[in-house]
């Protein structure tokens, strides 16, 4: 019988966007569950400390249709209560600065995805845009495992090829990388080569499947059925269990904040990331996921190129809700 989407549990495994009532009324309405929502990129303790107040006025604003999860079962009693549940994450570890004892200040507040770093070098690790990945450092190790301890998902999605083999080593618990392609798919530095993925599945895992045009095969001109086709291919390269979404979604913002994302306060020069162009402003979406709701795109071109519903479901949001039930 075919599974109505509305009725399943659909998780984005990361946005970014410019929070409104607009854009929670469209992933309400769209039928997701969860969305795993960036608060920092390269903020300090006290800006991100500030972020999640900010978080506390808008569901206190917009309590009809979202609300704070903390545990899977918070999730469950979102969709229960038919609201979106949103998970708090970092793109980067600056926030704790050199002082482990941060990050259960933050696990307390919600924090519940922390990356080691944002392509640059941090304390704890290497980036995937450093010339030379140092891998995970003492202070690297020591915070992965208080995350362990606490239930925090240590995320490698800006990580150097080096860190993550060692994140992953190093972890009690399984590792994620929350928004990421295959290289097979798309050459560049933020997708992962297939013994990274393979070594990531055998620990039990997880990656998230971006839709942010650098990482998709032709950019914003990626047609669905490639990369439904990828999904494909990436099934029979690690299995099903492994793969979710993680979109990447960035919508509302100025071009401004693409230079805060790329440069931070670290060079006062312009990074242009990996844009071939050398753009500050915000490429292409996929005329086929420009909003949360699409996520209803993508499950049903899975069906049509080859998934049953059971398998196009588990990728939409069933295998990250079972991913984070082993964390919290």
């Amino acid at each position: 019988m075919k599974k109505e989407f509305s009725d399943q549990i659909i998780i984005d495994g990361l946005q970014y966007c410019n929070w409104n009532r607009e854009l929670f009324e469209d992933v309400w309405k769209g039928g997701l569950t969860a969305i795993h929502a960036t608060l920092v990129y390269w903020e300090n303790t006290e800006e991100s400390f500030e972020k999640i107040k900010e978080w506390d006025l808008r569901f206190n604003e917009n309590k009809d249709i979202i609300c704070h999860a903390k545990t899977t079962n918070d999730i469950l009693e979102a969709k229960k209560n038919n609201k979106v549940a949103i998970l708090f994450g970092f793109q980067n570890s600056a926030p704790i600065a050199n002082d482990i004892y941060l990050v259960e200040s933050f696990f307390q507040k919600g924090l519940r995805f922390m990356q080691l770093t944002y392509n640059n070098q941090t304390p704890l690790a290497g980036g995937c845009f450093e010339p030379k990945d140092s891998g995970v450092s003492r202070f690297g190790k020591a915070v992965i495992e208080e995350m362990n301890r606490l239930g925090m998902i240590v995320d490698l999605s800006h990580a150097g090829k080096q860190t993550c083999l060692d994140a992953i080593h190093h972890s009690s618990q399984p590792v994620a990388i929350s928004h990421a392609n295959p290289n097979f798919f798309h050459k560049a530095l933020r997708n992962i080569d297939d013994d990274v993925l393979i070594k990531l599945a055998k620990k039990n895992g997880f990656i998230g499947l971006s839709l942010y045009p650098y990482h998709l095969k032709n950019q914003g001109k990626c047609t669905i059925e490639d990369f439904c086709a990828m999904v494909r291919q990436l099934i029979n390269l690690i299995g099903i269990e492994h793969i979710g979404i993680g979109s990447d979604l960035c919508n509302n913002w100025p071009d401004e904040v693409v230079m805060w994302m790329r440069n931070g306060k670290w060079t006062k020069k312009i990074d242009y990331g990996e844009s071939i162009s050398k753009s500050t402003a915000w490429p292409e979406q996929p005329s086929w996921f420009t909003k949360g709701s699409d996520l209803r795109n993508i499950f049903e071109s899975l069906v049509l190129n080859g998934l049953t519903d059971d398998e196009a479901i588990k990728i939409v949001g069933i295998n990250w809700f079972e991913f984070m039930k082993n964390h919290f």
